[in-house]
């Protein structure tokens, strides 16, 4: 069998190397079971099929077009999801062995832009590997090799490629047993050489999205009230609660557009700005509320109040404690998780920060075209977009809202799970580099000693997404009115001013997993279709 192997490999005349990037990223904990998600097929397709070329050109290594230019490529409406991070890395490592015009095309992709090394730790890892079969070993140029070693901290390995098990079994350690297989041993038959990026990350949000019992992920809840004032035409103050549940069924029920009973983790925010003493007055204050409380003390349930100690007969002390209480409310802010958001005419946007590791931050970001169909938003939208967009997201902190209303804030954020596939060599090919997939075009002179007839015979990308509230299968929210704390049986309510955010997501969207400090963005995808809630319930509302 070897002879005929090292037979077969000096006849053929078309000689194929194989790069495979793979990509795994799961969001939030581990759980026993996953929820399959079953997407609907969709006819209509929309592809950009001109060419593009220095458009794309990577000029760092933060949020660039070429970030985005995968959805433009493959602008189906499905969920997708592909790393923009590992198809550089293994730019850089095919540009490495590359020459001539072979090399130039992927430079004019890679421009400025230099690989960044990352810390692997038990919840990321970022490996790369060159597997080479033996007999051929002789032909790979040790500059390659070392310079692969050394930039790319690649590992080197020698294999028969009689069966798929070693470099299946790299995989699986390199994607923290998240891929146990790849490839089939019928794969490997042919191969002379696997280039291979691998990338995964397993991390808790620093907060649970919706809070729920029974995760080690930290769980901040949500209490606001607000003495004396109310923010809709119901009578009594504001005040809302989160409680923890243990059940699925418990999650918020999400119509999606072409998706019914979806599952979603509900937030929360709210940020008192308006300063009710300083735009009615103190001395007004006193007069409407010192009237309203004479006419209840003379009523008979006030005289019952007074009588039984559950009321203050002095007027001028119950108005000196309400002016107390409800001057406390500017400046309340609470909020059911750590997010940030942005609203304006055009996208709403959610973006959430997973814990620290080992000083990596990194931060999802989903953006929801209001008016437009995430095709076309997709087709229209650039990084200088989305970079504005980052910048201008706003922390929950209550100087970052406006002044002189009470902020709300409320959304459905949908969870999904799902994988994809890019068609990675068609796309490479559409932003110019084509002549490392020609038999006849390719120079890999810098790899090979002997490269003539050598070529990229296959370039595959796959990558997927778990986004969960980490793991738990329960949220529920619960509003509660209540009477001011200044007396048991009179208060007077004030109407307050309220701007409202709606972040619930349920249209298709767009989102990025990056890195803070850099910008680098990690993963790349789209939202048509969230996961299914597994029970039949009518949304939480207040």
């Amino acid at each position: 069998m070897e002879e005929e192997l090292k037979t077969k490999a000096k006849k053929s005349k078309k000689q194929k190397i194989v790069i495979v990037i793979l990509c795994l990223l799961i969001v939030g904990a581990l759980v026993a079971g996953y929820f399959l998600l079953f997407p609907k097929k969709v006819e209509k397709v929309k592809v950009k099929k001109k060419e593009v070329h220095k458009e794309y050109r990577i000029t760092g290594n933060d949020l660039n077009d070429f970030d985005l230019y995968f959805l433009k490529l493959e602008n189906e409406e499905k969920n997708k999801i592909y790393s923009p991070l590992s198809i550089k890395y293994a730019l850089e490592m095919l540009g490495e062995g590359a020459s001539g015009a072979s090399k130039k095309q992927i430079d004019e992709v890679i421009g400025s832009y230099k690989a960044k090394k990352y810390t692997n730790s038990p919840n990321m890892s970022f490996a790369n590997a060159m597997f080479i079969r033996n007999e051929v070993k002789d032909n790979i140029k040790k500059s390659y090799t070392n310079n692969l070693a050394k930039r790319y901290y690649a590992e080197v390995k020698y294999d028969s490629f009689a069966n798929a098990s070693n470099v299946n079994n790299w995989v699986k350690e390199k994607t923290l047993n998240l891929i146990s297989k790849l490839f089939n041993d019928s794969d490997v038959a042919d191969a002379e050489y696997y280039l291979i990026n691998a990338l995964a990350i397993d991390m808790n949000w620093t907060n649970q999205i919706h809070c729920a019992a029974g995760s080690k992920v930290p769980c901040k809840g949500y209490s606001v009230y607000y003495n004396h004032e109310k923010i809709s035409d119901e009578d009594h103050a504001y005040s809302a609660n989160v409680y923890p549940y243990l059940g699925d069924e418990e999650f918020a029920h999400l119509d999606f557009e072409n998706a019914e009973n979806r599952k979603a983790a509900t937030v929360y925010a709210s940020f008192n700005r308006y300063d009710i003493v300083k735009e009615i007055g103190e001395d007004k204050i006193r007069e409407i509320v010192g009237n309203e409380y004479k006419k209840w003390l003379a009523s008979e349930d006030g005289k019952e109040a007074v009588a039984g100690g559950m009321a203050e007969p002095n007027v001028n002390k119950y108005l000196d404690e309400y002016i107390k209480d409800i001057d406390k409310n500017y400046g309340k802010e609470a909020s059911s998780s750590d997010f940030y958001v942005y609203d304006d005419e055009k996208v709403k946007v959610f973006a959430k920060d997973l814990k620290e590791y080992d000083g990596l931050n990194l931060q999802y970001v989903g953006i929801m075209p209001k008016e437009d169909d995430l095709t076309d938003y997709i087709d229209n939208v650039k990084a200088t977009d989305v970079n504005k967009i980052i910048k201008n997201l706003k922390e929950l902190k209550k100087e970052n809202f406006k002044d002189g209303v009470v902020t709300l804030i409320e959304g459905d954020i949908p969870m999904f799970n799902y994988d994809y596939e890019l068609e990675l060599m068609s796309d490479l090919k559409k932003i110019g580099i084509k002549d490392v997939f020609d038999q006849d075009k390719a120079d890999l002179s810098g790899m090979l000693k002997e490269s003539k007839n050598h070529y990229i015979g296959q370039a595959k990308h796959k990558a997927t997404i778990e986004f969960s509230n980490d793991g738990i299968k329960a949220a529920a929210v619960t509003a509660e009115g209540g009477l001011g704390g200044t007396t048991g049986g009179f208060d007077y309510l004030f109407k307050v001013p309220v701007e409202e955010i709606d972040l619930t997501f349920n249209k298709p969207y767009l989102y990025l997993i990056r890195d803070k400090d850099s910008g680098e963005v990690w993963f790349t995808g789209t939202v048509y279709e969230p996961e299914e809630h597994p029970a039949e319930k009518p949304k939480n509302t207040y």
